[in-house]
Parts: C-alpha cells; sequence; structure tokens
C-alpha cells in the first residue's frame, strides 16, 4: 500500500509553504496538489519553472500513467472524483462529507449508477498509478498530496489503497475569510460558513482514522518557528528530521498550486494583513457563523 500524507484544509490556509517546507525531505515525495481543475495548457508552468506540458518529470509521469492503458490529459487529467457535468451523480460524487447515514447512501448510489462507478475506478487507478510514479521519480517513501479538498479525501481513504495520514492545517478563520473574499469574491457569510464546513468535514473524517495518524499544524505556528514545527512534523511521520534540507530553494521542485509556486519563499513572513483589512461587519459576521469553532482552535 502506498503511504499518503494528506494537507487538509481550505483554501487560503498556507498548504502551498507547508508543501514546499516538507517537500525538503528526501523521503518525502509531492507534486503538491494532485488534483486540479482545467488549466490552460499553453500558459501554466510548473514550480521548476517550465510550462507544465514541457517539463520533463511531469511528461516522465504522463508516460507512465498511459503505459498502464490509463489516460492522463495535463488539461484536466482525472485524478478527481468529479463527472464535471452538473449531473445527480456528479453532485453525489463531489458532495460534502456527511454523516454515517449519508456515507452509507452515497456509497450504494456511486456503486450502482454506470457512469459514476466508472468515473470513480478510472479516478482511483490513475490517482495510484501517478502517485506510484511521483514515488518512483523522486525516490520518496511517503507521498505528500496537498489537495486539501475533505470530498477527496474521504474518497482515497474508501479506496483502501493507502495508509493514510492527515496534516489538518489550521489558520485563524478570519484570515482565510479575508482571503476568500479577495480572491473569490464571496460574501461574508458564505466564506464563513464554507471555512466552518470544510473544518467539520476534516473532523469527521479524522474520527475514521487510527490512533497516531492525525496532526494538526498550525500556520502561524509555522510560519513563527519553521524548523521546530517541520521537525515535529517529520517525526510524526515516522521520518528523520535531520535529513530535512529545510531550504525550500535549494531542493529541486515540481510541485502545483497558487502562485506563490512561481516565487521565491525562502523568507517565510506571517500574513495577518486581516486584522486590518477585515471590516467590523464581516468580523461579527464571522463570530456569529463560525467564532466558537475558531476559538475551539485556539484563535481568540
Amino acid at each position: 500500500m502506498i503511504e499518503l500524507t494528506y494537507i487538509a484544509a481550505p483554501s487560503y490556509s498556507g498548504s502551498t509553504l507547508l508543501t514546499f517546507l516538507l517537500n525538503s525531505h528526501p523521503d518525502i515525495a509531492t507534486v503538491g496538489e494532485l488534483k486540479w481543475g482545467t488549466i490552460d495548457t499553453g500558459t501554466y508552468r510548473c514550480s521548476c519553472g517550465d510550462r507544465l506540458i514541457d517539463c520533463a518529470f511531469w511528461l516522465s509521469i504522463k508516460a507512465r500513467v498511459e503505459q498502464k492503458g490509463l489516460p492522463f490529459d495535463f488539461e484536466r487529467p482525472p485524478t478527481d472524483f468529479r463527472l464535471h457535468n452538473k449531473s445527480i451523480g456528479d453532485r453525489l460524487m463531489r458532495a460534502r462529507n456527511r454523516g454515517t447515514t449519508f456515507e452509507a447512501m452515497r456509497k450504494t448510489a456511486l456503486s450502482i449508477l454506470p457512469k459514476c462507478r466508472k468515473r470513480m475506478e478510472t479516478a482511483r487507478n490513475v490517482n495510484k498509478a501517478a502517485m506510484e510514479a511521483i514515488l518512483f521519480l523522486q525516490k520518496g517513501r511517503i507521498l505528500l498530496d496537498a489537495s486539501k479538498d475533505p470530498v477527496r479525501l474521504m474518497h482515497l481513504i474508501n479506496t483502501g489503497d493507502y495508509n493514510v495520514r492527515v496534516l489538518h492545517l489550521l489558520r485563524d478563520g478570519r484570515g482565510v475569510m479575508n482571503s476568500t473574499i479577495k480572491k473569490k469574491g464571496l460574501d461574508a457569510e458564505t466564506a464563513a460558513h464554507d471555512w466552518a464546513h470544510t473544518h467539520r468535514q476534516i473532523e469527521r473524517l479524522a474520527a475514521r482514522l487510527h490512533d497516531g495518524t492525525y496532526r494538526q499544524v498550525r500556520y502561524e505556528d509555522l510560519c513563527r518557528n519553521a524548523p521546530i514545527e517541520c521537525e515535529s512534523i517529520f517525526a510524526f511521520l515516522g521520518l528523520d528530521p535531520g535529513k530535512a534540507a529545510l531550504s525550500m530553494e535549494d531542493v529541486p521542485h515540481h510541485i502545483l498550486g497558487n502562485a506563490m509556486r512561481l516565487g521565491s519563499i525562502n523568507a517565510i513572513k506571517l500574513d495577518e494583513s486581516w486584522r486590518n483589512e477585515l471590516d467590523d461587519r464581516s468580523g461579527r459576521i464571522f463570530e456569529s457563523v463560525a467564532g466558537v469553532q475558531n476559538r475551539r482552535y485556539g484563535y481568540v
């Protein structure tokens, strides 16, 4: 079975930073977000600087997956558990993780609906083949998937193909909400609910994991003292912390994700711009929706 470590979090929680830091360990293999949506293959670049479709590393992954008779399209590879047609089956596949009754119904429906069953099997096989290729090419022992999405994590767990460890990445929800409003254009209430729902899903999935396979990581702690935090994470993963370079620019990367992957991130800086940017109304909305939950994670 593949040793899989999954970063689970809402967007704008610092997953790209965490990915680059953990990728400094030679026993960790990662491409960041193994699930991605449609991209412009004419312009999209790997973190190495090459266009994704010209990157020798990614071309090797594509070749290895296709050698197994599986599809791998750079524009939208079938690594996500979706139909992308807004059908009932598609909505069922991507619906939020809920209680045991709903999940039992979902599992039964996905096994009955022909298009869903076929897509689930394809996604399962492509993910496994791609991860095996990444581990081989990077000579890693643990595959790190920074896709963040708890629904994807649920589907990966359900395949039974992986020994799963979860890094539950936390960031003050007010900061996440502020970034979501700015970058996605969502209103404050929707952004707050999105943050809260995502973390609740992760907690439900954590309850299914074996003891010692779930760990919370705080973005703020990572920024303030990356060496200490990373040493603790490596120990959690069963790795020798002394092998890690902890120099993000001295280690070759082929990481997908946000634009941060293309810049220099050796100078880690805590982003708390939300403290000056978040207006009082949005702050009150967040407090009413997710204030208690945020404080439970240690944010006051």
